[in-house]
């Protein structure tokens, strides 16, 4: 591809108006030069390059209103910005900057920043293999020294991580003064809209989150969580509240369509199920409840919607109390 074409394709593209094909063909030749070497440029001089990446970045920022600072970003680190450029997905900064939401908090940290300025989910992959997706206008601090005794990064907005695992390298991610570490491990952060609470929540694994407080030496404010449960730490009162995930999942290895189905089972029995199956702890007030009868198909209903059908054959109801779901009731007649 000629610079003239290249110019051509990167306006159309700009502006909206490219083909499938061509939006193929311009990943193709960005992924293609962003691997080469310094050799093997696409363009004649480095001047004309940055001029380049200049006017990429002067139109990304009038049209997509990112108030990014602009950085001359050179070898390697310059040809990620154009590629970045030209996916209109993310922005990639080399820098030194400060971070924390206090003054006593604040550190400086040198990394590569991923920004996601799509109105799409972004995949980064990390230095050792692990996954970032990105929410849109999400984005990532890599730390310069990642993979260098930890594994830290730094997040501003929502992701899902899907971390490998490393029994000998811890992986931490900074949320303020949040701090998410694990081993190896599925999970999501999320801050919720309009309020001052971040949310942690675990697909697979066991995560430790805990606040940053140095005045405390070895006392962590904070929790272990494993699936199907979340953290709910308030950024103002500094407080963590563990509790259920809103929409459990199932986290057997390979469930079948008969794990759920019932025929004059036992409540014990069909509770235990689903104790099992979703990995949250469920209690029984009342043992006379364990022994009521149970027939039904469950198959295909959610954690909460199977509690109510459950509750509704043997006049009993649930409460959610942390992370652990409280069944209670009069019981029933068990030799019916």
């Amino acid at each position: 591809m000629t610079h003239h074409e290249f110019d051509i394709l990167s306006e159309k593209y700009l502006a909206g108006n490219c083909s499938p094909e061509e939006i193929a063909m311009l990943q193709k030749w960005s992924d293609l030069h962003f691997a080469q070497s310094d050799a093997n440029r696409p363009f004649a001089a480095e001047s004309e390059a940055m001029e380049t990446e200049q006017l990429l970045w002067d139109k990304i920022q009038s049209d997509a209103l990112v108030p990014t600072k602009r950085l001359w970003l050179h070898s390697k680190w310059l040809w990620a910005g154009v590629a970045a450029s030209f996916t209109l997905l993310i922005s990639v900064l080399y820098f030194t900057r400060e971070v924390g939401p206090l003054p006593a908090s604040r550190m400086s940290i040198q990394g590569i920043e991923t920004k996601n300025i799509g109105h799409s989910q972004h995949k980064v992959t990390l230095p050792d293999g692990s996954l970032v997706t990105l929410a849109e206008n999400a984005s990532i601090v890599t730390e310069e020294n990642y993979g260098k005794g930890t594994r830290t990064v730094y997040l501003t907005g929502e992701a899902f991580f899907d971390i490998k695992r490393n029994t000998k390298m811890p992986f931490l991610v900074h949320t303020g003064d949040l701090v998410t570490e694990v081993l190896g491990t599925s999970f999501r952060i999320k801050p919720q809209s309009g309020s001052t609470t971040i949310e942690v929540s675990v697909k697979s694994g066991r995560v430790s989150v805990y606040a940053t407080d140095p005045a405390n030496g070895r006392k962590k404010n904070g929790v272990i969580i494993t699936p199907n449960q979340k953290v709910l730490y308030d950024t103002k009162s500094k407080t963590i509240r563990q509790d259920i995930v809103d929409a459990p999942e199932v986290i057997l290895p390979h469930p079948t369509i008969s794990d759920f189905q019932f025929e004059e089972a036992t409540i014990q029995k069909v509770l235990t199920m689903m104790q099992n199956a979703y990995g949250v702890e469920i209690l029984v007030g009342n043992p006379v409840l364990e022994q009521c009868a149970f027939t039904g198909d469950l198959n295909g209903l959610s954690m909460y919607r199977q509690l109510d059908m459950v509750c509704g054959v043997v006049n009993a109801e649930y409460e959610i109390r942390g992370t652990t779901i409280f069944v209670s009731g009069s019981g029933c007649n068990a030799t019916r």
